[in-house]
């Protein structure tokens, strides 16, 4: 079911009261790419929609992996596989716990968020989105959540409605809410425009 504008609305104030509470210095020092200056000041690094920056630890993991365990994981009867099959697991059941999933098998690690909705796109909506249904984006997409419904409703039949945005480049949930209805079997939104920065 899709949220109503109150839901979001409250979820947003729930989150901002959290990122309050964060020690935005402390969490710079994990990250050493930071550290750089860029014309006499500290790096500040907006573009995390493409490219996250990595805290030491991940650098570290990764090294460590690429150095010591490197081989397929679910594939080989080897120590370097069965290792490696272990650590990924772990990772996939403290990222089940840290989400609070049912099962870590609901974790499917990926490349990154334009793979992860192709895969939506082309297994739950190949399966679940018949003609006539409606799917929900806005204004404010970045292209990878733009082009595979557009490709979806034209292949199912089925209609791309898109939430605009206020002055504010905010999105209006008002006219959001005009939008759902019975025929709407999928919204996808963005947290944060890429292209605006708004949430």
């Amino acid at each position: 079911m899709a949220l109503t504008a109150n839901e979001i609305k409250t979820a947003d104030e729930e989150i901002r009261i959290r990122e309050s509470e964060y020690d935005i210095y402390r969490i710079r020092k994990d990250f050493p790419i930071l550290r750089q200056r860029i014309h006499g000041r500290p790096l500040a690094y907006l573009d995390n929609a493409a490219t996250t920056q990595k805290p030491q630890v991940v650098i570290d993991t990764l090294n460590d992996y690429y150095s010591k365990q490197n081989s397929n994981i679910h594939r080989g009867v080897y120590y370097l596989s069965e290792v490696a099959t272990v650590g990924y697991e772990n990772a996939r059941q403290k990222v089940s716990q840290f989400i609070n999933a049912k099962t870590h098998k609901e974790i499917v690690f990926l490349r990154g968020t334009t793979e992860g909705i192709n895969l939506v796109a082309s297994t739950y909506g190949k399966a679940n989105i018949n003609s006539g249904d409606e799917i929900i984006i806005s204004h404010m997409e970045h292209h990878s959540n733009i082009v595979p419904w557009q490709i979806l409703c034209e292949e199912k039949g089925a209609k791309l409605r898109i939430i605009p945005i206020n002055d504010d480049g905010e999105l209006d949930l008002d006219e959001y809410e005009k939008l759902l209805n019975e025929k709407t079997k999928l919204v996808s939104v963005v947290y944060v425009s890429n292209s605006l920065g708004t949430v």
